[in-house]
This record gives C-alpha cells, sequence and structure tokens, in this order.
C-alpha cells in the first residue's frame, strides 16, 4: 500500500478531531486576492472575475480532480447585484510525483483561477456587484495543513455610454482567458481516439508530450502514473475497470509552439 507523509499527516488530523482546530491554521502559507478584468462593466455584458492563489514557497495546494493525497481547493461563490456566475476554470495543475508512486496535481507559487460572469439586460447603473469566494483547502510542505482564506471584489455597473477602465490585472487576465482550456473534440483533424477494451488511446499530431489530469467523473485508472504522461504523440490511458468507462479531466497537448489545454469529458462507446 502506497502511503504518503502527507497522507499520514492529514489522517492524524483528522483521527485527532483538530480538522477546524486554530492548532493547524494555515495562515500565511495561502493568500487570496480576487479582481475583475475591467472596473466597469454595461448591462448584458459578461465579465471574468480572477481569483489569484498565492501560495508560500516550499508549499502546494492541490487541484479539485483526483490526487493520491489531498483533497482539492473548494470555492464557494456569492455575489450581490443582477450576475450570474459561470463555473471557475482551474489552471492546469502540475504532477507531482512522490516516492512511493505517490502521484498528485497540484499549484506552486500561484495559481489564477477565473470565473465568467454575465450582468443581466435590465441591470441598471450604479447597481453595486460584489464578489464574495470563501476558499477550504489543503496545503502541503513536510506536513499538511487545512486551511480557509475569503477575498472579494466588486465592480461598478455603468451606462453602456460610458468607458470601461481596466483593472490592475487585466492583460493578465485576458491572456489567461484566451488560453484557458478548449473543449476537446474528438472528431478534430489532429486528434484520434480509440478505444481498447481496457484502455483509451489518444493521439494529437503535433504534439511532443502529453498528460492528463483526471478529474473527479473519470473512471479510475489502472495506472496513474503511466496513463498520465508520455513523451510521444500517443498517450494510452488503462482503466481499472472494461464497463461504462469515462475519460475525464484535463489534456495537456505539448507542442512545437507551446502546450494547449483540452477539457475531456468522453465515454466508450
Amino acid at each position: 500500500m502506497r502511503v504518503s507523509p502527507q497522507l499520514l499527516c492529514f489522517s492524524t488530523i483528522l483521527a485527532g478531531g483538530l480538522f477546524f482546530s486554530s492548532t493547524y491554521a494555515a495562515d500565511g502559507h495561502v493568500d487570496l486576492s480576487a479582481t475583475t478584468q475591467f472596473n466597469e462593466i454595461h448591462p448584458g455584458d459578461s465579465g471574468v472575475l480572477a481569483v489569484e492563489i498565492n501560495i508560500e514557497d516550499g508549499w502546494h495546494i492541490y487541484w479539485p480532480g483526483i490526487s493520491d493525497s489531498g483533497f482539492g481547493v473548494k470555492f464557494t461563490l456569492r455575489s450581490t447585484g443582477p450576475v450570474t456566475l459561470d463555473d471557475p476554470i482551474w489552471p492546469t495543475p502540475k504532477r507531482y510525483l512522490q516516492p512511493g508512486d505517490i502521484l498528485d496535481h497540484v499549484y506552486e507559487e500561484t495559481a489564477l483561477v477565473l470565473i465568467p460572469f454575465t450582468v443581466a439586460d435590465d441591470a441598471t447603473a450604479d447597481e453595486p456587484v460584489i464578489f464574495d469566494i470563501d476558499a477550504e483547502f489543503l496545503v502541503c510542505s513536510d506536513i499538511c495543513l487545512p486551511g480557509q482564506a475569503n477575498t472579494s471584489a466588486a465592480i461598478t455597473i455603468v451606462d453602456k455610454s460610458d468607458e470601461k477602465t481596466p483593472s490592475k490585472l487585466s492583460e493578465q487576465i485576458r491572456a489567461a482567458y484566451e488560453h484557458r482550456p478548449k473543449p476537446f473534440n474528438p472528431k478534430a483533424q489532429d486528434v484520434r481516439v480509440q478505444w481498447i477494451a481496457d484502455a483509451a488511446a489518444i493521439m494529437f499530431r503535433d504534439a511532443t508530450k502529453i498528460e492528463f489530469f483526471p478529474s473527479k467523473e473519470c473512471t479510475k485508472l489502472a495506472d496513474p502514473i503511466a496513463g498520465g504522461s508520455t513523451d510521444s504523440n500517443r498517450l494510452i490511458i488503462k482503466f481499472a475497470e472494461r464497463e461504462n468507462k469515462v475519460l475525464s479531466g484535463r489534456i495537456r497537448s505539448h507542442e512545437p509552439a507551446g502546450p494547449v489545454d483540452y477539457d475531456i469529458n468522453i465515454k466508450a462507446p
């Protein structure tokens, strides 16, 4: 059985009933801040709220998918005013392989999470919009600490005749949104998907390396380490079962022009 120091620490916290104890507070290791791409927005427009997670050097947090020894960041999102929030767009994590074949998918240093939103067509100027974000996470180094953090941001609704002014992170948010993961299209000309009895083989024509990060909806993998990365343009992902297979998560295709990310959720025929 593979057991990591982080998992042992986490189990000890749970066993001692100290999960929410201030003794194990993660203060200082993780910090949240939030801003919108523009300081103002027009009725009927779409916008992007960005939550920046800053992580202390030498520590890491987990993406909200599958990992061997930690739970992913969980957001609770609230807003006032006439807005509708979409699901968060998480950046692609890093594979973190530890002794004992412990494979985690983590963020280090910083992670910029994008949350698209839409303002109602009938919103009125000067109507306040405030976003509140609560985060629960596990942050790990030599030990693992559960933690909570909160941040907020505001945006002003203005008349359509009024100009919008960019926020301090406007260009960073724009670039991140333009390079957000694409929906995976198994019928694309540069992609090939082949289903085998207990596996799926994915090929990207121009890839020099492929990485796969399974989501919680993905059928359990037989070998997440071998099935999660290849230094070629064809990745074989083996499942722990043969029936009703679902391939779900994030795929990164490393190509000459740079990495391209895809969100995938397909079922075996």
